[in-house]
């Protein structure tokens, strides 16, 4: 695997995950105001995101388990590292998602 296509790999894991990232902290605020789905729908849209960012990194793994290993790169320790901190967003956004809902329910039976 040559050097050029290390970087684009990078680039697309780059991408993929800062968008995410981006739709993921909308869906915090959406669920912070009350819109559910809007915040669902957001997760939803971060999830394939995620989704395609990974899938290219198990392209670089792969191409590298077959002997192709590629150059190193600040790129892709960049794209790595983009990577791992919207997996782990994901999971804290999640998580905040579920709160804020339990806590519009909770809020929605006091006042009835």
């Amino acid at each position: 695997m040559d050097y050029t296509e290390t970087i684009e790999i990078a680039f697309r894991i780059i991408s993929s995950a800062g968008d995410a990232q981006s739709l993921l902290f909308q869906a915090i605020q959406d669920a912070k105001t009350g819109k559910a789905t809007d915040a669902n729908q957001k997760l939803e849209e971060a999830n394939e995101l995620l989704l395609q960012a990974h899938q290219s990194q198990t392209q670089l793994i792969s191409k590298e388990a077959q002997g192709q290993k590629g150059e190193y790169s600040i790129i892709m320790v960049h794209a790595q590292d983009h990577l791992m901190n919207a997996i782990l967003m994901q999971k804290l956004t999640n998580e905040f998602c579920e709160l804020y809902q339990r806590l519009d329910k909770e809020r929605e039976s006091n006042e009835a």
